[in-house]
């Protein structure tokens, strides 16, 4: 059986919330949505410097995760023209930055 009162009772604020508390909470509010925006860019960014010509980028899956490297020269000429790269499943990582580099006619 409901008691008499109590809704109004529960739902009355006990006081109101002063100018200072507001402001306090804008400023809040306004420091969260910097905060989100900085993350957009940081997250949506780019933090990997170009590949230099001639060189190549390789993501390599390993035991521990992946690796990245950058070979360039005589090495990335050597694994690009080598039977290593035409292997699985690292073809289909090596060839695409081999042509890219143009280290490998785009036809093979």
């Amino acid at each position: 059986m409901p008691l008499q009162g109590h809704w109004q009772r529960v739902n009355t604020p006990l006081r109101k919330t002063t100018l200072r508390e507001r402001r306090i909470l804008w400023v809040v509010v306004a420091l969260l949505a910097a905060a989100c925006v900085a993350g957009g860019i940081v997250a949506f960014g780019s933090s990997s410097p170009a590949t230099p010509a001639g060189c190549i980028h390789l993501e390599a899956p390993s035991t521990m995760g992946g690796v990245a490297s950058d070979i360039c020269g005589n090495d990335a000429k050597n694994l690009c023209t080598g039977q290593n790269a035409r292997t699985d499943p690292l073809s289909a990582t090596i060839l695409p930055q081999c042509r890219k580099a143009g280290l490998l006619p785009s036809g093979s």
